[in-house]
């Protein structure tokens, strides 16, 4: 199942659910004033009363009904915080699937583009065919081909964290508070660097970090380095990143897909992989594949701890010189193994002439 129609299941799952918790409020409060009323009947029997028997009683029966009133409030306030909770979830999973169909909708264009392509592609080699057919048979000079070297991996790793996210929470009785979350991309780059110390081939891996990294970083990120491997760690969403802005100020520069796109092919060298360690960064992975062979982004939102256990083995399966889908498959059990949530996040979207699984980014020495 698509992840949209996933998403409406659970959504619909929700509102459900909600109808169903409004309804035990309104239950609740039925039961509760009635239980008020049968109280204060009692106790107005009691006091009519000049039975000492009967006085016992109603006072008895009136604490039964308190009982209930209380039991009642009890499950009113369950009720309205499960009610909060239905609320909060179905705004999220509403935002996510927004970004599914734009994701969905760019995928489907992105398909219908490259059998364009293909199809021209494949005009042009049989007219080149019929071309060679017909022109005289030509002089073949034959020339030998080295094998491969071995060559320094160069990781481009860009963090950035210009603002906090906040959200947003409504408390049972009404009430707003307000939640921020710093990323710890530091910590990740941290623990990357001591993953790929323990690795096999950990000389043959170089990582270049550019904290606080705005656009510029990256192009000359890419003038001075020509990474391999350009890594992304910080917020992002639906429609692009958020990095550094040049004013240096609290607010970052959103910058979109295409954008990021366009920078990462204005080199003459660009890189074979963009890793995109930020929320909902999967989105864009249609847009990255125009000028980067594959593309690694997360479909939702993840965790702190859990991007940094992921970068780490990522990165350290790479050093080990093992395949692209190894090294992504090896970080997603490293985040279940660890008991962490998001170990199905990360996803990989490569072009079609590129096979995950013999595309090995660290070739070890012969």
């Amino acid at each position: 199942m698509a992840r949209g129609d996933t998403l409406r299941s659970e959504i619909a799952r929700a509102q459900a659910r909600k109808a169903t918790l409004a309804s035990d409020v309104a239950k609740g409060e039925k039961n509760a004033a009635s239980a008020r009323e049968a109280a204060r009947k009692k106790r107005d029997q009691a006091q009519r009363s000049k039975s000492a028997s009967t006085i016992r009683t109603a006072l008895s029966a009136a604490e039964r009904e308190d009982k209930k009133v209380v039991a009642a409030e009890g499950k009113i306030a369950k009720a309205r915080k499960d009610l909060a909770a239905a609320d909060k979830s179905i705004a999220s999973k509403s935002t996510s699937l927004r970004s599914a169909e734009e994701s969905e909708r760019r995928s489907a264009e992105t398909l219908d583009r490259r059998k364009d392509s293909r199809r021209r592609q494949d005009e042009r080699a049989h007219a080149r065919e019929i071309s060679r057919l017909r022109s005289p048979i030509a002089e073949v000079r034959y020339v030998e081909v080295r094998p491969p070297q071995p060559e320094m991996l160069r990781v481009l790793y860009l963090t950035a964290n210009p603002e906090a996210i906040e959200e947003t929470i409504t408390t049972p009785d009404g009430g707003e508070q307000r939640y921020g979350t710093w990323l710890r991309v530091d910590q990740e780059v941290r623990q990357v660097r001591q993953a790929l110390r323990g690795s096999k081939y950990r000389d043959l891996v170089q990582v270049d970090h550019a904290p606080a990294a705005t656009i510029n970083d990256l192009l000359d990120g890419l003038n001075d380095y020509r990474p391999h491997i350009v890594h992304f760690s910080g917020h992002a969403g639906p429609h692009g990143l958020l990095m550094e802005n040049e004013a240096g100020d609290d607010d970052g520069a959103n910058i979109t897909f295409d954008l990021l796109a366009r920078v990462l092919g204005a080199t003459d060298d660009p890189p074979r992989l963009l890793v995109m360690n930020a929320c909902d960064s999967l989105a864009g992975a249609d847009d990255v594949l125009q000028t980067v062979p594959a593309v690694i982004g997360m479909s939702d939102s993840i965790g702190d701890t859990s991007a940094i256990v992921f970068a780490s083995a990522f990165y350290s399966a790479i050093a080990s010189a093992q395949s692209l889908s190894t090294a992504l498959e090896q970080a997603k059990i490293r985040v279940l193994a660890t008991a962490l949530d998001g170990s199905d996040l990360p996803e990989l979207r490569t072009r079609d002439d590129v096979d995950p699984g013999t595309l090995i980014l660290v070739t070890p020495p012969l």
